[in-house]
């Protein structure tokens, strides 16, 4: 360990924790909150750098290493741990439990690249140094990239990780804490090449191993808001059904109420059930014919939600087009995108400038599906998909995912575009 290149392990930590947080919620102004805990962690490193100088240790002499400097050295890397730790806290929007997580696994995968230059530099027999630019660059590099593109992006769910336990954490992080300690006396002894072996397996296996973990408790996660979409979409679909069936009746109603009328000869009768007429008719405006029952169903029932809501629904719809999908599918699909646009507009004060456009149709042999509404405030796109702004993230913003699946499932595209306060849904099926 050489105390010139302490703030050089400042910039080995950062560099796969920065990887590992990215993908993370964030909390206010986290840039400057990081730069802040940076500049603390600097700050404990020059006041221990000068302590272990005047301890008369200057990183190259291993002989008559006291107990006190081991002390120091512990400190000193406290003061760093610390800082990064805050600032993964500050910054993001995690637990101090989620953070010490966070930090530990960065800390395995700084450590690994560590171990990589101690390596290189004990088979060059010192002609290449675990310092050297050219090698410490690209262990930086290298860093972020693990952490970045092979744990985060897999590991992450809707800005969150879904730690399963505080057991495994504290296992997680024991085990780092004993690897570190050992690192620390094979430099002490000169023999860190030896230490450097059985570190990195020990530190890729911790690393697979959570990694795995995360991947898994996503895939459960999303099983079970998949499994609890199912049944309320299932719920739902037969209640439009049965609402639809309400709707009709009302109709031929309607038709036998004509016959009636036509016949009758007492003006204050014909007054009643003119009345009541207006009534059925009143119900009926809402009902939408697309020649796809299905579609009907879907459509009448998210339009009688819009006039209660006092949102204005078009509908320019072939329902022929969509044929080819299943009834679970169809359904899910326009019913979460419906509710989304209807979502949207209760945000809207005005009333009279809340609406929603719906046109399915059949432009030169492709089925063009286009659902647009007017949207107030910012949406934060990640992936090409909305984020949700609710807090409960793990539960919300599923929907949008759901539609994706299904546009997936028949090999379709989707294409979401938010300008001049507008939101458009589009997805095309070949």
């Amino acid at each position: 360990m050489d105390t010139s290149f302490n703030i050089g392990y400042l910039l080995e930590m950062l560099l796969p924790v920065v990887g590992i947080c990215i993908v993370l919620n964030k909390k206010k102004h986290p840039l400057i909150k990081g730069v802040a805990c940076v500049g603390l962690g600097l700050l404990f490193d020059m006041v221990m750098t000068s302590v272990l100088k005047m301890q008369g240790f200057s990183g190259t002499d291993y002989a008559d290493v006291t107990p006190s400097t081991y002390i120091f050295v512990l400190f000193w890397f406290m003061s760093i741990w610390i800082a990064v730790i805050v600032g993964i806290y500050l910054a993001c929007d995690v637990s101090l439990h989620e953070a010490i997580y966070l930090f530990a696994v960065s800390y395995g995968i700084e450590h690994i690249f560590y171990c990589i230059r101690e390596l290189v530099d004990y088979r060059t027999n010192g002609m290449i140094a675990d310092n050297q630019p050219v090698l410490y660059t690209f262990c930086l590099i290298g860093s972020f990239c693990m952490a970045y593109f092979w744990f985060a992006k897999r590991a992450v769910n809707n800005g969150k990780y879904l730690i399963e336990t505080l057991s495994a954490t504290t296992a997680t992080v024991i085990i780092l804490v004993v690897v570190w300690w050992m690192s620390i006396i094979a430099s002490f002894n000169n023999i860190g090449y030896i230490h450097a072996i059985y570190a990195i397996l020990a530190c890729l296996f911790i690393l697979v191993n959570q990694r795995a973990q995360l991947i898994n408790e996503n895939e459960k996660q999303e099983f079970r808001l998949k499994e609890q979409l199912w049944k309320d979409t299932q719920v739902r679909y037969q209640f439009s059904k049965d609402a639809m069936a309400v709707v009709n009746q009302h109709y031929h109603d309607m038709k036998h109420q004509i016959n009636v009328l036509a016949n009758m000869e007492n003006d204050e009768k014909r007054r009643g059930i003119l009345a009541e007429m207006e009534n059925d008719i009143a119900v009926y405006d809402a009902v939408v014919r697309t020649g796809n029952e299905l579609l009907d169903t879907v459509l009448t029932e998210k339009k009688l939600i819009c006039h209660s809501k006092d949102i204005n629904m078009s509908c320019i719809a072939d329902g022929e087009q969509l044929r080819f999908m299943n009834e679970i599918d169809l359904y899910t699909l326009l019913g979460n995108a419906l509710d989304n646009a209807i979502e949207a507009n209760e945000k809207i004060v005005d009333t009279s400038k809340r609406w929603i456009s719906v046109q399915i149709q059949n432009k030169k042999g492709i089925v063009l599906l286009e659902i647009l509404n007017p949207f107030v405030g910012a949406i934060k796109m990640q992936n090409g998909l909305p984020v949700t702004s609710k807090k409960d993230k793990l539960s919300h913003g599923f929907g949008t995912q759901s539609i994706q699946t299904i546009v997936d499932k028949y090999n379709g595209q989707m294409v979401i575009k938010t300008e001049n306060d507008k939101y458009l849904l589009r997805i095309i099926f070949s």
